[in-house]
């Protein structure tokens, strides 16, 4: 097997980045993606991004709205492992292409369907553009921009969510298969995969405590501070462990704020607001007097978490994307030649493969539809459903061994689909503890923690013995700590050769970078989100979401590496970087071609153009996206006004003043009635609209939930849902708290278990942050 997808056969409906991510991932994993796009093609050719969601696939032309050509359609998906479908609810009913047609057909179908804001709620019909979703969850208001009120915010990151979730619950679907001898359909959401990007919302996290004398919450404030520098630059700090920390100030001759016993739980809590302030003033003034380059060198040399600010062009170019094997030259047939962001991950027994460019609209209709009705049909399924298969990946375990966020929540994502995930925690427990007041941790949930000190012997060997039942190893310690703790590949992979050892890193383990301390705010700087975040000539932005884009992209890389080892029985390594996650991300500005460049904010911070922009109501703030044709018509007529083709400065000044009239909600229920999308942008901010507002609520994407010591209380719901059986609201429990059950299941009695308790080995500690 050349590629951990082979032979697998997919269809592709619908337009946008979210669909064209999932059928990426799957293609560039030896997929044969077939892109069904209606007579004039999909809207989104002509973007650069296109270029990139679409390479490897082909193309053929369906209009779906044809009995003849819907008779076509039916044909291919009797043939084949999956669909993807990203139209508004019921639409693929209406057009009798939905999974209950379908699955008639061919019950081994897995049909993954995407939709803007989820199947149920008040929300549900609305338009899913990335911007209406992004200003009806509260997100747009979640920044602070260059002027008051909500900010435009450019990078489609719940698409890239919900198409890497899409590709996971396809992919988990298919590994299901070989167990049930039945396909099953997952839907997500752009809304849902917004909730992963929601690191902080939930029972007890810092972030949302008032602040009291003591518990003045300054992490990203701190040691995640955008600093400016003696030449002007910007230095996207990242150093909140304490020894990246303390280095850091000693650095910049600020010991006395190290040894002020006021200060003790700093840079997590400080004792006042004031000396928050203090404190930053005087790290600012330290860090201008010298400039970017020199404070690289200095924190290169001493190991002091920062990070330059690249455009996404130039991260391509890094030698940190080259020697990974991340920099990939496509010959394009609209844009000539390109420099693209590579592979996902790094395979090494079925890598990944950059293959044919994005293909011209219906460039393979002639081949598929020849060849495609007279391949081999998946295996019927002879028996009826069975209604106690349980979710897809039930019999999959991994061993959590990573730190924070990235890397964990990947393990927490694929929990969702049925994965046991045993979470191994050294005595003081996952660093990202550190950010919550309660048990509750939102990467804790659905696992199992199993306090192991691995720098004894005693606790290494348990280790060991959990490797021999499991099925995917993953952390994310820089090179060398893995060797140290004797939990490297070599060794791991000898005990159990059927494993998936995963590497979640967020720099990679080659390149003059490898070794250097990395955090979620890295790949924000270094991959280009800051810069195309912050608008034209605005200095860059810490938009924080590298940790949750690279969790999404780690659990679609992990779950093709799955398929592959139970496909070839052979186990096999796997590297991700959180850096190639982000690059993914902001992939449309960041391929390199001689051709129409994708758009840029302006300074203002208000949007692209005219028909994509933020505006300013007689109350409140309106987002407008109307970027396609048929929606820029409709909104000449609604307003009465005739809008040109192209949007210019001058088309901006009227619009704003059409709609200083009236208010914000007026102005988004009247458009949303002529079929133009635009919603409110700045009706509450993002933390408390993805658990409070009542669609999110009502849609299932915010769940009430109960845990002892806390009560009920609200948190995100599971990103994916599945036919085959519902997630369970599992609880996130405390430190170690599933330890005495695991060893008792490795046959370990109870006195050794208490002897290995007393001795440290597996007693657990705990972060000694006050609560």
């Amino acid at each position: 097997m050349a590629t951990a997808l082979e032979g697998l056969r997919v269809l592709e409906l619908g337009s946008g980045a979210a669909a064209g991510v999932a059928g990426m991932v799957l293609a560039e994993n030896g997929a044969e993606v077939v892109k069904i796009e209606p007579p004039r093609g999909d809207p989104c050719r002509g973007q650069p991004g296109f270029a990139v969601w679409h390479r490897g696939k082909k193309s053929i032309v369906l209009d779906l709205s044809d009995a003849g050509d819907r008779e076509r359609f039916c044909a291919l998906a009797q043939v084949a492992d999956g669909v993807i479908e990203a139209f508004r609810p019921s639409t693929a009913e209406r057009l009798g292409v939905d999974y209950e047609t379908l699955h008639r057909l061919n019950d081994q179908l897995v049909y993954a369907s995407i939709t803007g804001f989820g199947e149920t709620g008040p929300w549900r019909d609305l338009p899913g553009y990335e911007q209406i979703v992004a200003a009806k969850s509260g997100r747009m208001t979640t920044y602070e921009g260059v002027r008051p009120g909500p900010v435009f915010t450019p990078v489609p990151i719940a698409a890239f969510g919900a198409g890497m979730l899409a590709a996971v619950g396809l992919m988990a679907g298919i590994s299901a298969r070989a167990r049930s001898g039945r396909g099953q359909r997952v839907h997500t959401s752009l809304l849902h995969a917004l909730s992963v990007y929601d690191m902080t919302s939930g029972h007890g996290n810092r972030t949302n405590i008032p602040p009291e004398p003591g518990r003045v919450y300054g992490i990203m404030r701190v040691p995640f501070m955008t600093a400016p520098t003696k030449d002007g630059r910007f230095i996207q700090m990242c150093s909140r462990q304490a020894r990246h920390y303390r280095r850091w100030l000693a650095e910049l001759g600020l010991e006395a704020l190290l040894d002020d016993p006021d200060l003790a739980n700093a840079p997590d809590l400080w004792p006042s607001e004031e000396r928050l302030a203090e404190a930053i003033d005087a790290i600012e003034a330290g860090m201008k007097k010298r400039t970017a380059n020199e404070w690289m060198d200095v924190f290169s040399a001493k190991d002091i978490g920062g990070d330059p600010f690249l455009a996404p062009r130039e991260f391509l170019d890094h030698p940190q994307c080259i020697d990974n094997g991340r920099r990939q030259e496509v010959l394009d047939a609209e844009l000539g030649p390109t420099v693209q962001i590579g592979p996902l991950g790094l395979y090494s027994n079925t890598p990944s493969v950059v293959g044919s460019p994005a293909p011209r609209l219906g460039e393979h209709t002639g081949e598929v539809l020849g060849n495609w009705p007279s391949a081999a049909s998946p295996a019927r399924s002879t028996g009826r459903p069975d209604p106690t298969d349980g979710l897809p990946l039930a019999d999959v375990t991994i061993l959590d061994v990573g730190y924070f966020y990235a890397c964990p929540f990947a393990a927490t994502l694929l929990a969702e689909a049925g994965a046991r995930v045993i979470k191994v925690e050294p005595p003081t427990g996952d660093p990202g503890r550190r950010n919550w007041t309660t048990d509750y941790v939102k990467s804790q949930v659905g696992k199992e923690s199993i306090v192991l000190d691995l720098k004894t012997t005693e606790g290494l060997d348990i280790l060991y013995r959990l490797v021999d039942q499991a099925d995917v190893f993953l952390h994310n310690f820089r090179p060398g700590t893995p060797e140290r703790l004797g939990i490297d590949s070599d060794t791991v992979m000898a005990r159990n050769p059927r494993l998936l050892y995963v590497y979640a890193s967020c720099f990679g383990s080659r390149g003059p970078w490898a070794h250097k301390a990395g955090f979620h705010s890295s790949p924000n700087a270094i991959a280009g989100a800051g810069v195309v975040e912050s608008g034209d000539q605005n200095p860059p932005r810490n938009r924080t979401y590298g940790d949750p884009t690279a969790a999404l992209a780690t659990a679609a890389a992990i779950m093709a590496g799955v398929l592959a080892c139970r496909r070839t029985g052979r186990g096999q390594k796997l590297e991700t970087t959180m850096l190639t996650a982000t690059a993914y991300a902001v992939a449309e500005w960041g391929i390199q071609h001689t051709g129409p460049q994708a758009p840029a904010v302006d300074s203002g911070q208000y949007g692209f153009h005219a028909y994509q922009r933020l505006y300013e109501t007689a109350e409140g703030w309106l987002v407008l996206d109307a970027h396609e044709d048929r929606a820029r018509r409709a909104l000449g007529a609604a307003l009465g006004s005739e809008l040109p083709e192209t949007p210019t400065a001058e088309t901006a000044d009227h619009l704003a003043k059409l709609f200083r009239e009236d208010a914000a909600e007026a102005w988004e229920t009247r458009l949303l009635a002529a079929g133009i999308p635009a919603a409110q942008a700045d009706r509450g901010d993002f933390l408390h609209n993805m658990l409070n507002e009542s669609h999110m609520r009502t849609s299932g994407a915010a769940v009430e939930a109960e845990q002892d010591g806390l009560g009920a209380y609200w948190r995100a719901a599971p990103t994916m849902q599945f036919s085959s059986a519902p997630t369970p609201l599992a609880p996130a429990l405390p430190l170690g708290w599933a330890t005495k059950e695991i060893l008792s299941e490795l046959g370990i009695n109870d006195e050794e278990i208490t002897r290995l308790h007393d001795v440290g080995v597996t007693k657990p500690i705990g972060h000694g942050l006050p609560g």
